[in-house]
């Protein structure tokens, strides 16, 4: 690893920042947060939402103990998770923890139910979404640099120093997905030896979710 980069396991001090990641994880190409579709009317933000769910250990997705942080001297960069899939809920929230969220965020039972109601129409009423299925027994999600570190190559240095996790774990296989126009994710996953696996294309969700999405593509890479 380069001078100055260092790697290290997330704690819970780490939440601020670890939400920011998560945020910033899911722009790309959209340049909007999934969450936000789901939050409007409850007065809450994405970011308070995703510091709650990494509170309570709500996530699918990776909670706090998945989570890898790179710093530059000292100060956090970056950031991806790893973990292993949930085979009963492929969905990023774990709906039996919605109770405590609510409870964190200080929601109404009213609110609480909009929200459920809402999250299950935007994931189709079905927790395991055939495009969301595991492709492998160890999945990297929430990838992420701060803006104002990017274009240095810090992405791929983090992806790097995760996959070196996931060896030393002696996972067999790591799967990461990536949204359809992503095309800088896209490349720096080849760039690391990631081959495309299975692509979901907009007409996938304009028939199954009645939206208007570009699609997913997983990718998949062998350790061995």
């Amino acid at each position: 690893m380069p001078t100055g980069l260092s790697i290290r396991n997330a704690t819970n001090a780490d939440i601020s920042f670890l939400a920011r990641i998560e945020y910033e994880a899911s722009l790309p190409p959209l340049n909007r947060c999934f969450w936000e579709d789901m939050l409007h009317d409850t007065d809450t933000g994405a970011l308070p939402f995703i510091e709650a769910m990494l509170r309570v250990g709500g996530g699918n997705w990776g909670n706090v103990g998945d989570f890898w942080i790179l710093e530059d001297s000292g100060k956090p960069v970056g950031a991806a998770a790893g973990y292993t899939p949930n085979h009963e809920d492929y969905c990023p929230l774990r709906l039996s923890c919605l109770k405590k969220i609510a409870q964190d965020l200080g929601w109404s039972v009213e609110t609480t139910i909009a929200f459920s109601d809402r999250y299950e129409q935007y994931w189709g009423g079905n927790y395991q979404p055939v495009f969301l299925t595991p492709q492998a027994p160890w999945i990297i999600e929430n990838v992420a640099v701060l803006p104002e570190y990017r274009g240095r190559g810090l992405g791929k240095t983090l992806l790097q120093a995760l996959l070196a996790v996931g060896r030393s774990q002696q996972h067999s296989h790591v799967g990461i997905m990536v949204i359809n126009g992503n095309d800088v994710a896209r490349h720096t996953y080849e760039s690391l030896g990631f081959q495309p696996y299975e692509t979901f294309y907009a007409a996938y969700f304009r028939d199954r979710f009645q939206i208007e999405f570009p699609g997913v593509t997983k990718f998949g890479l062998c350790f061995n």
